[in-house]
């Protein structure tokens, strides 16, 4: 056996058990959790059997299973840089509303100022 297929299985199996005990301290969705277990499952079949993701590139009509490997690992890239972007905006707007609130509430009028 290669290394690679005994390094991958084990790498994954604490990805997966990270990302449970994220989602059970609520940190992740179980939306998110589920992707990325499934994610880490298909690393551990591939790195076990080699020739699967010829197979499964195959299915959706590409040539070699390391193109579709490296989609697949494309796709779970931009995924995941889309829901940084969103988790970065809506953390901005609520900066923004703090400050907003945080500036009203310690208003200083120019009458208040000159006495």
């Amino acid at each position: 056996m290669l290394l690679y297929s005994i390094l991958f299985p084990i790498i994954s199996i604490i990805a997966i058990v990270w990302f449970l005990l994220r989602y059970l301290k609520e940190k992740n969705s179980l939306f998110t959790t589920i992707l990325w277990t499934i994610f880490w499952i298909i690393v551990s079949l591939f790195a076990i059997f080699p020739n699967f993701s010829n197979s499964f590139a195959r299915i959706f009509g590409i040539t070699r299973g390391l193109d579709f490997i490296i989609i697949i690992v494309f796709a779970v890239l931009v995924y995941t840089i889309f829901n940084l972007y969103n988790r970065i905006d809506q953390l901005q707007d609520d900066v923004n509303k703090i400050v907003k609130e945080i500036a009203l509430t310690n208003e200083i009028t120019l009458e208040e100022k000159e006495e």
